[in-house]
């Protein structure tokens, strides 16, 4: 599993929602939630997820891009705040959440994305 995960190019659309939970809480905990909700997801040529949390030009090497904030279910972590501890349980929902929208999202944006079988079987 890991090496399909860490694979230059995923044969499965659930490799890159994997991928994108690691990201999301990584982000979190490194930057926050406002840069997470405030950057980009951009899926490359080979497939590989990336986060970027500053403006960016799409170029040829990109497949396609979604910035977090064009996502409804963002909106599950605009809604946390920061008065109170967030359990981490919480916070693990909301990312598995975001990243199967992530992936829904760049599927509609890159059809050579969306043509990957969602998981293996």
């Amino acid at each position: 599993m890991l090496s399909q995960l860490f694979s230059r190019k995923p044969k499965y659309q659930s490799l890159v929602a994997a991928r994108a939970v690691t990201v999301i809480d990584k982000v979190i905990y490194d930057v926050g939630i406002d840069a997470l909700v405030g950057g980009t997801f951009v899926l490359d040529k080979k497939f590989r997820l990336r986060f970027v949390g500053a403006p960016m030009q799409l170029n040829a090497q990109v497949h396609a891009a979604v910035k977090v904030s064009e996502i409804a279910e963002a909106a599950l972590f605009r809604g946390l705040g920061y008065d109170e501890p967030i359990a981490s349980t919480t916070l693990k929902q909301h990312a598995a959440v975001l990243a199967q929208a992530v992936v829904r999202e760049l599927g509609t944006r890159s059809p050579a994305f969306g043509a990957l079988p969602a998981t293996a079987g």
